[in-house]
Order: structure tokens, then C-alpha cells, then sequence
């Protein structure tokens, strides 16, 4: 009964999309006192039939949903005003009725749709990556190509470098279509390699999802005390 209802409030919160390429907001939606306001939003990666990557048992959309969950209470806490787009284990194309394109761009354009409505201060986007080179690991943001994401990248990255005791760089993301059009500061936390077997356990491990939680509430600390945008 919940999830019914909640895909039904999600979708009226949607349809203020303009029924035509979904980076087009109407300006009555950008100004609805019914939307609800956010200073974050947590876009989930994957989940229903969108598994993201796989090894064996391990699925990328489960553990993007654990750490998702352990950050969203960890920045709740922390006072902000936090929406996460998905709580539990279904495509977020499913919600998303009015796109056009297969599920793989209703998946995606639900995800900036819902951004450049609710417009939040930032968008975090959690992820897991994947490498052929199985010695590959480590935390890697991908950034969109202006100031504020560039900086949110920044510290997200060092946060997050501490945990693995890496020194890995922020990336541009020219390619990715929640980046390119979606309108806030907004970056892709990739928080290691699935496809690296010390980084696999890891993130299976509830200890280390919460320090990943932790590190990315630190970093948002920081980029809203540099910006003065809480």
C-alpha cells in the first residue's frame, strides 16, 4: 500500500514536467509552494531491473541503497533537508511516464526531471564502479563542468580518499546525461570498484558503508560552509 502511494505522490510531483524533453521545467513548477524543498538530493543509482554492475552475488544496486541510506540519516542529522529518490529495490523509470526514449532514458531523465523541479542546493548521485583491471580500486567523483560541482567534487574526493587511504583526482564528466542536464551543482560519487575484491568486501561491510556516510556528510559540511549556501 505505501509503495503505491508513494510512486503516486512521486508522480504528481513529476508531472509539473513539461510533457516534452524532461530538461525542460515549466516555470509554474519552479515556483509550486505545494513542491517540497531540499538542500540535497540523494539520487540512488540503479535498482529494479537495473541491476548496475554485477560480481557473482553482488549487485551494484543494493549497496548503492545501503550506503544511500546510512548518508541520508548521517546528513538528516546534521539538519539538512534531504530527499533520496529511491528506498528500496525498483527502477525509477517505473515513475517516470511522460519521457520520451526505452526504460535506460526514463531512468535517467526521471533523475534531473525530479532534480530541476525540486531544486535542490546540490545532487549527490551514488554509484559503484567497475574496472577489466581487477587491481583497480578506489573512490573516484565525476564532476559537471562548473565552479560549484567542481568544488563539491573536490572535497567529496579528499573525504573520501581519507577513508581508502588513496590520492585519487575529481574527473570531469562531459558523457553523463544526470550531469549534463541536470541544473543544480550536482556530481557522481563513485565509492570504489565492485570489480576489486578488497573494495567488493568493503563495501558489503555495514562498518565501512557508514564511514563512507560519514566522509560524504563531512565533505557536504564543508562545501556548504565554503559557500554560505545552507
Amino acid at each position: 500500500m505505501w509503495r503505491i502511494l508513494k510512486q503516486y505522490l512521486l508522480i504528481i510531483v513529476l508531472a509539473l514536467v513539461v510533457c516534452a524533453p524532461n530538461s525542460q521545467i515549466s516555470a509554474a513548477a519552479s515556483n509550486d509552494p505545494l513542491l517540497p524543498t531540499a538542500d540535497i538530493i540523494l539520487d540512488v543509482g540503479h535498482g529494479g531491473i537495473d541491476s548496475g554492475t554485477m560480481v557473482g552475488k553482488y549487485e551494484e544496486k543494493d549497496m548503492n541503497l545501503a550506503i544511500a541510506k546510512k548518508t541520508y540519516k548521517a546528513l538528516v542529522k546534521r539538519g539538512y533537508r534531504v530527499i533520496i529518490n529511491r528506498t528500496e529495490d525498483y527502477a525509477l523509470s517505473d515513475d517516470n511516464r511522460w519521457s520520451y526514449g526505452g526504460r535506460h532514458r526514463k531512468d535517467l531523465a526521471q533523475r534531473s526531471g525530479l532534480a530541476n523541479t525540486i531544486k535542490p542546493k546540490i545532487m549527490l548521485s551514488l554509484h559503484i564502479n567497475w574496472s577489466k583491471k581487477s587491481n583497480t580500486r578506489g573512490p573516484l567523483v565525476i564532476y559537471q563542468n562548473q565552479s560549484d560541482s567542481i568544488l563539491l567534487a573536490g572535497l567529496l574526493q579528499d573525504s573520501l580518499n581519507t577513508v581508502y587511504g588513496m590520492e585519487e583526482l575529481p574527473v570531469l564528466g562531459k558523457k553523463y546525461y544526470v550531469l549534463k542536464f541536470t541544473k543544480c551543482p550536482s556530481v557522481i560519487v563513485e565509492l570504489g570498484f565492485l570489480s576489486n575484491k578488497t573494495d567488493r568486501k568493503l563495501l558489503n561491510d555495514n562498518h565501512h558503508q557508514a564511514k563512507l556516510a560519514k566522509a560524504i556528510t563531512q565533505a557536504v559540511d564543508q562545501y556548504f560552509s565554503m559557500t554560505h549556501a545552507n
